[in-house]
């Protein structure tokens, strides 16, 4: 791909993005299928997930730990496809959305992490409820601020299930899930700062001071920004959506089947979805060491 054709002109960085971003929403279709593809979750080396739920949950407090830890999974592979999709539409514009587009990379990254932290199909299934407990228990500071009764419940049922269980779970390590920055740099090392994807998204100065001027001088600074934080919300939805299709056993192909049914069109196989990305993360990267930064001073306006 990579040749004297690629484009370097505003059009044709353009055009890239619109052929990239419609590999984009493939990834997230892959995402939304993989979630929704069986209506019967599988635990790795466990025969029923309802025996477990039987022993464990109580009407007291959580009726199916087990089971919610893996709804809980696959509602962040939902998110993460949705916030992906979104990501997309923004960047098919005519100039780049890079503050909206930004943000709904981080939102991405930040619920595929979860989803990987869920979904490792290594861990067993003690390991597995403890995250979920942990994800709930560190949503507690959130909600103070807004006293919403029901989440309130929803957290303090975990609580009581935790306390209740204690001896169950006495030899297993804790499963700490520390900050969204942790979570996304021990499931993704190779992408973004989490930084990166925050600056559009906290109004920093120096950013906003360059991404603004850059774009009045009609580089392609800000779309190179735009599309380096694009391919990241791809590179973690296509993760979060293998690792569930991992945990329950799915077929990577028949995924893909199904989603082609769904939209009447020609199916692809995995092998070559993964081809396409790499295609455009090549052609991302490429851009990316040859954006264009024009540090000449404008003449200022009278003052």
């Amino acid at each position: 791909m990579i040749d004297e054709n690629f484009p370097h002109t505003l059009d044709g960085i353009r055009q890239f993005a619109e052929w990239a971003t419609l590999w984009g929403n493939t990834v997230a279709q892959f995402a939304l299928v993989s979630a929704n593809f069986s209506p019967v979750y599988k635990e790795p080396g466990v025969e029923s997930i309802d025996a477990i739920d039987a022993e464990l949950g109580s009407e007291a407090d959580v009726e199916g730990p087990l089971l919610t830890s893996h709804r809980l999974a696959k509602f962040y592979v939902l998110s993460c496809g949705d916030a992906l999709s979104s990501c997309s539409e923004l960047i098919r514009k005519d100039y780049p959305m890079h503050i909206g587009s930004a943000a709904l990379a981080r939102t991405a990254a930040e619920h595929a992490s979860k989803a990987m932290y869920l979904s490792d199909p290594a861990i067993d299934w003690k390991q597995r409820v403890l995250r979920t407990h942990e994800l709930f228990k560190s949503s507690l500071q959130e909600y103070k601020s807004s006293n919403d009764v029901g989440a309130t419940k929803l957290i303090d049922d975990w609580q009581k299930w935790r306390a209740r269980t204690g001896s169950t779970f006495s030899d297993v390590p804790r499963q700490t899930a520390g900050s969204n920055r942790a979570l996304i740099e021990k499931h993704f090392p190779h992408a973004l700062a989490y930084d990166e994807l925050s600056r559009p998204t906290h109004g920093n100065a120096t950013w906003l001071t360059l991404a603004v001027i850059q774009e009045q001088k009609g580089t392609n600074y800000t779309w190179c920004a735009t599309l380096r934080n694009f391919c990241f919300a791809m590179d973690v939805c296509i993760a979060a959506g293998d690792r569930l299709c991992a945990l329950w056993g799915l077929d990577r192909n028949e995924v893909l089947r199904k989603m082609a049914e769904r939209s009447s069109v020609e199916p692809i196989s995995w092998d070559d979805l993964n081809a396409c990305c790499e295609l455009v993360r090549v052609g991302v990267d490429h851009l990316s060491d040859n954006v264009v930064v024009d540090s000449r001073e404008d003449p200022q306006p009278r003052r």
